[in-house]
């Protein structure tokens, strides 16, 4: 599938800034993969699923948001949020020639039901709490 990242409302930059504000933290507390329901259904993944996105670059973990406004092909993730959440670490290491601005908004990724390896610990020790 093809990754684009992006930015929400709520969150600024990294949003090392904005989760610290209750209200914006509240309103989007954890990266969420947008896929689209067909997308979605083909990998056996609800809407709430943990879910593992990886490439070569690496692995990140999150829940799955199933939405009609991106394309069946594409997922979105937000950029905002660290750790095993982060967009970094599946985006292209490759730059423009010209300008240097790093390829953040265009990467292949594949999409499974779980958590990537990393964090199913974590995920199973947050679900005995």
């Amino acid at each position: 599938m093809t990754l684009v990242t992006g930015r929400l409302m709520e969150h600024y930059q990294s949003g090392a800034q904005t989760r610290r504000v209750a209200a914006l933290a509240a309103a989007q507390p954890e990266a969420r993969l947008q896929i689209h329901p067909a997308a979605a259904a083909a990998q056996g993944i609800a809407d709430g699923d943990v879910v593992s996105i990886s490439n070569g670059r690496g692995e990140v973990s999150c829940r799955a948001e199933l939405s009609t406004d991106i394309r069946p092909e594409t997922v979105f993730l937000p950029f905002h949020f660290p750790e095993l959440e982060s967009a970094n670490r599946l985006t292209e290491a490759a730059t423009d020639p010209i300008s240097g601005m790093p390829e953040f908004k265009f990467s292949q990724v594949w999409v499974k039901p779980g958590a990537a390896t990393l964090r199913a610990d974590e995920l199973q020790k947050e679900g005995a709490s």
